[in-house]
């Protein structure tokens, strides 16, 4: 059984037991319990259910593992011929939660 949920700004593909990152939650703690509430799809292995835009009653729950940064990530601009650049650095912070239920919601 997968689901295919909506994480805010991107969407997802999950399974019991699937570790994914998501945008950092600041209110969420390590070892809290995270749902999700739309899912866009939801398959068995032989029928698929498709949301419009949500399937209804249908949940994704899971627990948070960890809050990281990811590695940086630089932006560099060069201007040709003026011996001038600026490089600008940002790390993103993410959420990494472990699926432990997908709910029909049946």
């Amino acid at each position: 059984m997968y689901a295919i949920i909506d994480t805010g700004n991107q969407q997802e593909k999950v399974e019991v037991g699937t570790i994914i990152e998501v945008d950092y939650m600041a209110d969420k703690k390590k070892g809290d319990k995270v749902m999700f509430d739309k899912v866009l799809l939801l398959s068995d292995g032989k029928d698929a259910t498709v949301g419009q835009p949500y399937v209804g009653k249908a949940s994704v729950s899971g627990k948070v593992v960890s809050q990281d940064k990811k590695d940086k990530v630089y932006a560099i601009q060069f201007r040709r011929r003026k011996d001038s650049k600026r490089i600008v650095g940002h790390r993103r912070k993410v959420t990494t939660i472990n699926i432990s239920e997908i709910n029909n919601g049946s």
